[in-house]
């Protein structure tokens, strides 16, 4: 089993610590002077190699860094001047300066197309007797939403669907509600520049007799 212990900066000093007994006894330990100034220079050596390697590998830290910080200075403002002629492109509407600056021009817009149909649509009954509804959906595209209402009164059909409100949001509170009915139903549509969707399926409030403002119950149908 070797004593030498494991690690180069463990091993240097192992050996530096042993020099001077060493030097001092070689006679007294079986050594001779041109072993312990043979295994002295080595020491010196391994030494001066171990603080030249730290001394290397912090420079190259150092090195490193300084070529990062460069790169990343000029990439942005690179990236600054790009932006500009972009715009100078633009506002001049002239494609050739892609050309002359050899950068590559915008690519056109892909339209998004229709909106998708709103899905979950729920209703609850607020406080103050208003009906609240909520969707979900996607927002892409300047979105709205175009809520409708069609009420039934007891014993009567469902009348036509009539527009009662927008939305820029996915909710929307029904405040103006007749009083007397005996369901409303509620559809929601989305549209966007690139088209309008399929209106949702319908959700049905049915209220208790008397309709909305009588105390009756109310429960959600799909």
């Amino acid at each position: 089993m070797s004593i030498v212990p494991e690690g180069n900066a463990t091993r240097i000093t192992y050996f530096e610590n042993h020099l001077a007994p060493w030097g001092q006894n070689a006679a007294d330990i079986g050594l001779t002077l041109d072993q312990i100034n043979r295994i002295a220079a080595l020491t010196l050596a391994a030494r001066d190699a171990y603080n030249a390697a730290i001394a290397a590998r912090e420079a190259s830290k150092a090195a490193t860094q300084a070529q990062n910080d460069a790169i990343d200075a000029m990439a942005a403002f690179g990236g600054d001047l790009i932006k500009t002629i972009r715009a100078f492109a633009e506002t001049s509407d002239d494609p050739g300066v892609f050309v002359t600056a050899q950068i590559p021009a915008p690519r056109p817009r892909t339209p998004l197309g229709p909106a998708p149909t709103p899905e979950n649509l729920a209703a609850n009954l607020t406080n103050d007797g208003a009906i609240s509804l909520s969707w979900s959906a996607e927002t892409a595209g300047r979105m709205a939403f175009v809520i409708e209402r069609r009420t039934a009164e007891p014993g009567q059909a469902p009348g036509a669907w009539a527009l009662i409100g927008t939305s820029t949001t996915k909710n929307f509170i029904d405040v103006a509600l007749p009083t007397g009915l005996e369901n409303a139903q509620y559809r929601v549509t989305a549209e966007r520049p690139g088209g309008r969707s399929q209106p949702t399926e319908p959700i049905v409030v049915l209220f208790g007799t008397g309709g909305q403002s009588s105390g009756g119950d109310l429960r959600i149908a799909a």
